[in-house]
């Protein structure tokens, strides 16, 4: 249960976890391999085996916990200590206006200005496989802040984002089915997501739905997730690890059917992350930094088209590529990419703190 006691824990759990769950996205989006370059493919999908298998584990498996993730926190901390009224909705959505949507807006505008700029004055870098922004009809334009190019906002990684004010909008109707389903309305959430039993609209995702219910439930019935979890810290990494082994053999066998193994998987390594995240803590083992977990939205939103660049000024430098300049590049982007995400921040706050706040959503 939720207690005075647990709630310093908690707190420092949830903070401490921000930016390495952010490390883990922007290695989901440090990919190395079908990088183009004006049309060419320098390197191409599968053309390393070695550097395939470790791309697989650490984005595809351990990684891939990080948004779920994400969304089952943004659940707990929507409900938390809270009942849910008209009036309160009111309230939430008003704060998520200056948290979300203001953010969301900004950076969706200034990833939109980059391409421009790039287009213009770094055309020999780009892949030759986007529209120019000259030629944008008026679909692309009521595109760019919804579903531009595969479901995603221009600002590709802000699809998060746009999926979170979703299911924040459509809270009104998971309270009740949280409240009166009990645990049974997040299980057939769960099942639906597993199963991917689910409708193709842009910015309803059965992930953020499922995910943002799970958290929920515990905040809605007063339960602290941290010692939940925290006594399964064993069984659940070596059943996550062993999850973890049975899936890289299905997609090394191109068994792509066993889609639901992978998923299962990810409920599992969340209770492990959690749990030791959790434990460490406890134990004085893990430390939390007020500034480096402030610096994680930032992070997030700066980082997509800054990690594309400098992938492919990677490959293009060290081309022809090899097993471990790929390998190299896939281990040293991500944490690069973080330090200068990092450094600017610092920099940002320090000498423009009311921008730095109004873009970051006051965090």
């Amino acid at each position: 249960m939720l207690s005075n006691n647990n709630d310093t824990t908690l707190s420092k759990t949830i903070t401490f976890l921000r930016l390495p769950l952010i490390v883990a996205v922007v290695f989901i989006h440090t990919q190395l391999d079908d990088v183009m370059i004006n049309g060419t493919a320098l390197v191409h999908e599968g053309q390393f085996p070695v550097y395939g298998l470790l791309n697989h584990v650490v984005t595809n498996e351990f990684a891939r916990i990080a948004v779920p993730l994400f969304f089952f926190i943004s659940g707990f901390l929507f409900f938390y200590r809270s009942g849910f009224s008209l009036g309160i909705y009111g309230q939430k959505l008003k704060k998520r206006v200056r948290t979300l949507l203001v953010p969301y807006i900004f950076w969706n505008v200034v990833v939109l200005l980059l391409i421009l700029l790039s287009q213009l004055f770094l055309s020999s870098m780009l892949s030759g496989r986007n529209k120019l922004v000259v030629d944008y009809d008026w679909l692309d334009w009521l595109d760019l802040f919804w579903s531009f190019r595969d479901g995603m906002p221009v600002c590709y990684q802000f699809w998060f984002i746009r999926d979170l004010m979703v299911v924040v909008l459509f809270s009104p109707i998971l309270h009740p089915l949280i409240k009166y389903g009990k645990v049974f309305g997040v299980l057939a959430l769960g099942v639906l997501w597993l199963f991917n039993v689910w409708f193709e609209v842009p910015g309803f995702s059965i992930t953020a739905f499922f995910f943002f219910a799970f958290g929920a439930w515990f905040s809605m019935n007063r339960r602290d997730f941290t010692v939940d979890f925290r006594p399964m810290r064993w069984s659940a990494t070596l059943i996550y690890l062993a999850w973890v082994v049975l899936d890289t053999c299905l997609w090394e066998y191109k068994l792509v059917d066993f889609d639901y193994v992978h998923k299962a998987g990810i409920v599992v390594g969340l209770v492990a992350v959690v749990s030791w995240t959790a434990y460490g803590i406890t134990k004085g083992r893990l430390r939390v930094s007020a500034f480096l977990a402030g610096s994680s939205f930032f992070v997030y939103a700066y980082h997509g088209m800054p990690v594309a660049l400098v992938v492919k000024y990677w490959v293009r430098c060290l081309f022809p590529m090899s097993e471990w300049t790929m390998i190299a590049g896939y281990l040293l982007i991500p944490f690069f990419i973080v330090g200068v995400g990092v450094c600017l921040y610092a920099l940002l706050h320090k000498y423009l703190p009311a921008l730095t706040a109004l873009v970051t959503g006051g965090r």
